[in-house]
């Protein structure tokens, strides 16, 4: 299908910024996938290491660049030390669009389907000048939804930080701000009480930014919160184009195998696209996802009770217990 996709579609021009750190093996399995897209231009980022132990995942993760044998344009930046989920990600993404106008941005535990490179290609084109629109996100969990609606693609606002394959242009990222320095002042306008679809979807997201604003490492609450701002919305497709294959003890932030996220499933997009005639949400759709994916289980609704009413240290001892028996559960 591959053949059959490139000789009906022409070749790839978009560029890729690959995001890597430790994971050798998945690395290389996105490495692959660059090859048999054919993609032409290649941005390879790699995070420093803590330890030596760590520094030495780190250098056979770079070693990597001897697999871009394939006629294509590769840029690196390595890090000399390491700086995190939080800084190394957006710094790599400045840095990518210091050179590049749009483009896709992939992590090392992010699988791609051959599709998904065209699907955001002709996207990035279609979408270039249209500030409504936010970024390409290539993972839909809610592929198995069932709808009578045939479009390729659909619009959503309220999904948060599942940025498991994307694409952007430069336009979106330069109002992105890593401190979100407006939040307090957002917060506390009252602006936000009628963005949100239900109260527990402002709990869990105002809890986030707040998080994100305290400094939580990592990045792309953070672009959520930058898309509220300017009212923008980011395409999902109807079936998921990428797989997240980093859940796992050696994961920052999906070390829960068993979590409902966890989804192997890839699919193929079909050509030509199919696009929706009107750039509107599915409010029905976006409810559910929140409620399949984002409202917090019982079980951590009862750990963050615990935790909040805990003394800091007995609270910091306890956490990895709780956190090791949700794990077990599957909650």
């Amino acid at each position: 299908m591959t053949d059959d996709i490139k000789s009906s579609l022409g070749p790839l021009h978009i560029p890729v910024l690959l995001i890597a750190f430790r994971r050798h093996d998945t690395t290389l399995r996105v490495i692959e996938a660059l090859r048999e897209a054919g993609v032409t231009r290649i941005y390879f980022a790699c995070d420093g290491g803590r330890d030596e132990a760590e520094w030495a995942k780190v250098n056979k993760v770079r070693s990597l660049v001897d697999q871009f044998d394939w006629p294509c344009q590769l840029q690196t930046r390595f890090n000399d030390e390491n700086k995190g989920c939080r800084v190394n990600p957006s710094e790599s993404i400045y840095w990518f669009f210091e050179h590049e106008e749009e483009g896709i941005i992939l992590e090392d535990d992010i699988l791609p389907d051959i599709s998904f490179f065209y699907f955001c290609q002709e996207l990035l084109e279609k979408y270039r000048h249209d500030n409504r629109i936010w970024s390409i996100n290539g993972s839909n969990l809610m592929s198995s939804c069932e709808t009578e609606n045939k479009d390729s693609y659909y619009f959503s606002s309220h999904g948060y930080g599942n940025y498991w394959g994307w694409a952007t242009w430069r336009r979106s990222w330069e109002k992105f701000d890593l401190d979100i320095e407006q939040w307090p002042r957002l917060r506390d306008s009252g602006l936000l009480d009628s963005y949100f679809l239900s109260s527990d979807e402002a709990r869990h997201a105002k809890r986030w930014f707040e998080i994100s604003w305290i400094g939580f490492d990592g990045w792309d609450y953070q672009f959520d919160f930058a898309k509220i701002l300017y009212s923008a919305r980011n395409i999902i497709p109807t079936a998921t184009l990428t797989s997240n294959m980093g859940f796992g003890d050696d994961s920052t932030h999906t070390m829960n195998v068993n979590a409902v996220q966890n989804q192997s499933d890839l699919y193929q997009a079909e050509f030509p696209l199919i696009h929706p005639k009107f750039i509107l949400e599915d409010n029905r759709r976006e409810l559910e996802y929140f409620r399949r994916y984002l409202k917090p289980s019982l079980f951590q609704r009862f750990k963050n009770r615990i935790k909040a009413i805990l003394p800091e240290n007995i609270e910091k001892a306890v956490t990895p217990i709780l956190s090791s028996i949700q794990r077990k559960l599957g909650l």
